[in-house]
């Protein structure tokens, strides 16, 4: 499983229209949401490259001025549950 934090940056007054293109992309989901055109999403899946591809369609989602990852966890899923299992 992989979850990658990322803080958007848009154009303020398109904030909830982001929200609502960011919302359609798979594995996207968008917690908040402020006054100043910030946004708080998270990007899951088992796939490395679908959450690079994901933080990629954010980057280039109109209205949207910047996308950074702050946040990135990944685990192998087999091994998690090994090391659960014991």
């Amino acid at each position: 499983m992989n979850i990658s934090g990322v803080l958007v940056h848009t154009i303020p007054e398109q904030a909830d229209e982001v929200k609502t293109r960011l919302m359609e992309i798979p594995c996207v989901e968008v917690h908040a949401v402020t006054e100043n055109g910030r946004l708080i999403v998270t990007i899951e899946d088992d796939d490395e490259k679908v959450v690079a591809d994901r933080a990629l369609n954010i980057h280039q989602c109109e209205g949207v001025i910047s996308a950074a990852m702050v946040y990135q966890y990944g685990n192998d899923d087999e091994d998690f549950e090994e090391k659960m299992s014991i």
